[in-house]
């Protein structure tokens, strides 16, 4: 642009002006096809930024337990399942009774059942002082958790059996669930 010492001033910058023009039309979205995908990726945003506030996504929890109590009878004819589980105490206040869960018992013949039902209690569970120094290494916390199920036992399992328990916690807006991993 400015190589040639005998150009004149007007004509060196009359040539700037036109290589910055042609960057300016290189930049447009010119075809009618370029503004159909520029249009799609911004229905596509707003799409996804409106589902990110209104949408809803499940969230759900699956613990190891140890069986505490197993087929307590209740009211109603209604069997429970008792277990002790191990949760971070910050997730525990947000289960409450009433919540959708299921308990997948580990048989001694080494088959699996899972039965569905409800939680109908949860509770903290005191440490002794052996295992209260446990826990300062470990930030979870003991909890006692009984389920009311829906079908009653096929098999009795026994107590000190393992299982895994799996409570739905509800539906929430990845916007809010973003927010509580902050918090």
């Amino acid at each position: 642009m400015f190589n040639n010492p005998f150009d004149s001033f007007h004509n060196t910058v009359a040539e700037a002006k036109e290589e910055r023009e042609q960057l300016d039309r290189l930049l447009t979205v010119s075809t009618p096809r370029e503004r159909r995908l520029v249009a799609a990726i911004a229905l596509l945003l707003v799409v996804l930024g409106a589902w990110f506030v209104l949408g809803d996504v499940g969230r759900g929890l699956a613990v190891d337990g140890v069986l505490v109590e197993p087929g307590r009878n209740l009211s109603a004819g209604r069997r429970s399942v008792q277990a002790l589980v191990r949760l971070d105490p910050g997730v525990a206040p947000h289960i409450k009774a009433g919540m959708a869960a299921a308990v997948e018992l580990h048989l001694a013949d080494g088959e699996a059942e899972t039965l569905d039902g409800e939680l109908s209690t949860i509770s903290a569970v005191p440490l002794s002082e052996g295992l209260a120094a446990l826990q300062s290494v470990s930030p979870l916390s003991v909890y006692r958790v009984e389920i009311a199920l829906d079908e009653s036992l096929a098999l009795a399992p026994r107590a000190g059996g393992e299982c895994r328990i799996f409570i739905e916690l509800g539906r929430q807006s990845p916007i809010s669930i973003l927010r509580l991993g902050r918090s």
